[in-house]
C-alpha cells in the first residue's frame, strides 16, 4: 500500500475521534446547581479574621561612609576590580551607594547583599533624581534583610 492511501487512512480515523470526543458545555443553571451541591457537601468556612503582614525589619546600616551617587548614563557597567580589563559584573543602577574607596581612576560602590564593584569615578557623579520634585535628598538607609537590596531614603 503506497502512503497516499495509508495518510488518507490515518487522517479519517483521526477526524472520527476527535468528533466523538468533544467537550461537554454545562449550562449556567447546571453550574449553579453543581456549585450549590458542592457548597452544601463542605458545608460553611470560618477562615477567621485576615493576617496582618509580618512588619519589615529596619535596614542592616553599612560599614563606614556610604554616599548616594548617580551614575553618568543609564546601564553604566560595574567591573569586579578597579579596572577596565575587569570581568563586567553589572550595572549600576539610577542611584548607587559609593564608599569612600578607590583606586586610581576607579571608585567601589556597594551592590545587592553588600557586594562590592568599581565604577570609572569620572562617572560617578552627585545624586540626581529621575523621579522626585527638585530639592530632594538622597541617602543610604543600608541593606534590606529580607532580599539583600541596597535602600535608599529620600529626607526632605
Amino acid at each position: 500500500m503506497s502512503t497516499t492511501p495509508k495518510l488518507a487512512i490515518v487522517l479519517l480515523s483521526t477526524g472520527l475521534l476527535v468528533s466523538a470526543a468533544q467537550a461537554q458545555t454545562p449550562s449556567s443553571a447546571e453550574l449553579d446547581r453543581l456549585s450549590a451541591q458542592r457548597q452544601a457537601e463542605i458545608g460553611p468556612r470560618d477562615w477567621g479574621a485576615p493576617v496582618a503582614a509580618a512588619p519589615e525589619a529596619p535596614p542592616v546600616p553599612l560599614s563606614g561612609k556610604v554616599t548616594c551617587m548617580s551614575p553618568r548614563t543609564e546601564f553604566e557597567p560595574v567591573y569586579a576590580g578597579p579596572s577596565g580589563r575587569a570581568k563586567k559584573i553589572g550595572i549600576a543602577p539610577p542611584q548607587i551607594a559609593v564608599t569612600a574607596t578607590t583606586s586610581g581612576a576607579w571608585t567601589q560602590i556597594v551592590r545587592a547583599h553588600g557586594n562590592l564593584a568599581w565604577i570609572p569615578t569620572a562617572d560617578v557623579l552627585p545624586w540626581h533624581s529621575t523621579t522626585a520634585k527638585a530639592g530632594t535628598r538622597c541617602t543610604v538607609s543600608g541593606i534590606r534583610p529580607s532580599d539583600g537590596m541596597v535602600v535608599f531614603s529620600y529626607p526632605q
